[in-house]
C-alpha cells in the first residue's frame, strides 16, 4: 500500500500490527516510513524510535529517523543518528 501512495490506508493497517505485535520492530518502521511519505515527522520520529528501542541494530529505522528528523529541520539530532548509523554499518 505504501509503494502505491495509499498512506492512510496503509496507516490503518499499520496502527493494527503494531496494535497486535507491539514488539515487531519493522511493523513500527513500516509506519514511521508511511507518516514520514505524508510529512507527518513527529509521528515518523516516534514511531521509528520504538523500532530503533526494540532493536537498536535496526539500520534502516534509523535511516527513516533520519531523513524524519532532518525534514523537520532537527539537523542536530539527525547529524548525530547518521553517525550512529554509520557505526553499525562498519
Amino acid at each position: 500500500m505504501i509503494a502505491d501512495g495509499h498512506l492512510p490506508e496503509a496507516i490503518t493497517e499499520l496502527n493494527e500490527a503494531v496494535r497486535l505485535a507491539p514488539d515487531l520492530a519493522t511493523a513500527w518502521n513500516a509506519r514511521a516510513f508511511a507518516h514520514l511519505r505524508q510529512r507527518e515527522y513527529g509521528e515518523a520520529i516516534a514511531d521509528a524510535s520504538e523500532a530503533i528501542s526494540l532493536n537498536p541494530k535496526y539500520a534502516n529505522a534509523r535511516v527513516v529517523r533520519d531523513a524524519a528528523l532532518k525534514a523537520s529541520r532537527n539537523s542536530g539530532n539527525a547529524d548525530r543518528d547518521q553517525h550512529s548509523t554509520a557505526q553499525l554499518v562498519h
